[in-house]
C-alpha cells in the first residue's frame, strides 16, 4: 500500500506533481508528466522549431530546457527555468497537465 499524504488540497497548487514515499509510483507520474510535456510541445512546435536551442545537441528548442524537478520531502514538483522565456498560453498548459496528473491520483485513491 502506497504511504501518500491526503490529497484534498493539491488543487491549489499547480506545480506538484506526487506527494508520497514510493520512489516507483513518483517516477511513473514523472514519466506520464514528460509525455503530456512531449504533447504540449507538439502542439506550439511552431514556437520551439523558431528558437535556437540552449542545448547544443538539440536541433531547436524543447520544453524540457524550460523545466526542472524538485523532490524534496516526499514531495515531486516541476518548476520553470527563466519563467519568462515561455510564453503564458504554454506555462498555463503545463500547469493544466499536472493538475490532470493530479485530478487521476486523487481518484485513484478515493
Amino acid at each position: 500500500m502506497m504511504n501518500s499524504a491526503t490529497l484534498t488540497n493539491w488543487n491549489r497548487f499547480n506545480n506538484i506533481l506526487y506527494i508520497g514515499d514510493e520512489a516507483r509510483v513518483c517516477i511513473k507520474i514523472i514519466e506520464k508528466f514528460n509525455s503530456k510535456l512531449a504533447e504540449i510541445e507538439r502542439i506550439y512546435s511552431s514556437w520551439f522549431n523558431g528558437r535556437n536551442a540552449k542545448n547544443k545537441l538539440a536541433r531547436y528548442d524543447k520544453l524540457q530546457h524550460h523545466i526542472h524537478y524538485h523532490f524534496e520531502g516526499g514531495i515531486a514538483a516541476f518548476k520553470f527555468k527563466n519563467e519568462d522565456e515561455l510564453p503564458a498560453v504554454i506555462r498555463n498548459e503545463c500547469f493544466a497537465a499536472c493538475k490532470s496528473l493530479v485530478a487521476e491520483q486523487i481518484q485513484f485513491f478515493q
